[in-house]
């Protein structure tokens, strides 16, 4: 039995031709999520704000060390994506929900990993020679930040599933919820009870977990039960967790690349001043919300070629990269 494959449309000839509607169809709710995500990162930002100057210089001086780490060590989480994308495509839906799964099996085996990092802050700045006071404030972010990264990791693989099996909307709704519950909880935590920039970081640790629950409380729902079977497939299986590291840590640390080089730039800024600090992370998280959506429409692109490679239509997904790239470029 043959299945259309993703966003493919025939011509009145008879020839197989990209589906341009098809892939905005699914690149419009990631290109949201993305812009969602944008927005939690700017929340952070302006309750830290309201703080002093040095705290949210503190905040930059380790923002992007966090998203650094989090991505070397918790990029299992970003390859469920791409396995449950190959698994829908091959129609072979169990493997899907099973790659959440042991994603999450994953994320719980990090934490040893964040806490060492968590506590070993002072030691990663202590080489920079910040100012003791922005210094006390970035590990007062970085500590709660570490400890909560693998609630960051358990998100990341619960949206890949959602992504990659054409359910983006869910994803929208996912990170909705995270973003309303991160503003409230900064307003109790930072304003109300004045806890500091500390309070900031468990505002967004809290707001992931219920995300994460949420989540979970979709994944297991009857409809996926009886089409992906993700009520089954919990157990802990290590040759699957050893393949989910050796594709999701390569994956992680080709992030990080490019987040080594931020990270070092705005603690160049930061030991300038805390007022050239902190008008860096401001500016910085204000032009994300220019190119994070490009990056949901890069999603898109995982998604519809780990479909056409499960589907065992190779040139099939070399045409719909190259379209999504195009697009995103254009973009």
């Amino acid at each position: 039995m043959t299945f259309p494959l993703p966003a493919q449309r025939i011509d009145a000839s008879g020839r197989p031709r990209i589906d341009n509607r098809a892939i905005a169809a699914l690149a419009l709710p990631l290109m949201l999520t993305s812009s969602l995500q944008a927005i939690i990162s700017l929340t952070d930002t302006w309750f830290v704000g309201h703080i002093s100057t040095e705290a949210i210089a503190g905040m930059g001086a380790v923002y992007w060390f966090v998203l650094l780490f989090l991505m070397i060590v918790g990029g299992v989480g970003l390859a469920v994506q791409t396995f449950v994308a190959q698994a829908e495509g091959g129609r072979r839906r169990w493997r899907a929900g099973h790659a959440v799964w042991v994603a999450l099996w994953a994320a719980l085996f990090t934490l040893p990993v964040f806490a060492l990092l968590a506590f070993a802050g002072g030691l990663i700045l202590h080489p920079f020679g910040l100012d003791p006071v922005v210094q006390q404030q970035a590990i007062a972010f970085w500590q709660p930040r570490m400890l909560g990264a693998p609630f960051g990791v358990a998100l990341w693989a619960v949206l890949g599933f959602y992504n990659g099996v054409n359910r983006a909307r869910v994803s929208v709704w996912i990170t909705a919820i995270v973003a309303v519950v991160n503003a409230l909880l900064n307003w109790v935590l930072v304003i109300r009870l004045q806890s500091g920039i500390a309070g900031s970081a468990w505002a967004t640790n809290l707001s992931m977990l219920c995300g994460v629950l949420f989540a979970l409380w979709v994944f297991l729902r009857p409809d996926l039960r009886r089409s992906h079977r993700t009520h089954l497939t919990w157990r802990l299986d290590f040759g699957s967790l050893a393949r989910q590291y050796r594709v999701g840590l390569p994956l992680g640390v080709m992030y990080a690349a490019d987040l080594f080089g931020m990270a070092l730039f705005q603690l160049m800024q930061v030991r300038l001043s805390a007022l050239e600090g902190a008008a860096t992370q401001i500016v910085v998280m204000l032009t994300s919300m220019a190119f994070l959506p490009g990056m949901g429409l890069a999603l898109a692109g995982t998604t519809l070629v780990g479909q056409a490679i499960g589907a065992g239509e190779r040139d099939w997904a070399f045409r719909l990269g190259n379209r999504v790239i195009l697009l995103t470029v254009g973009f």
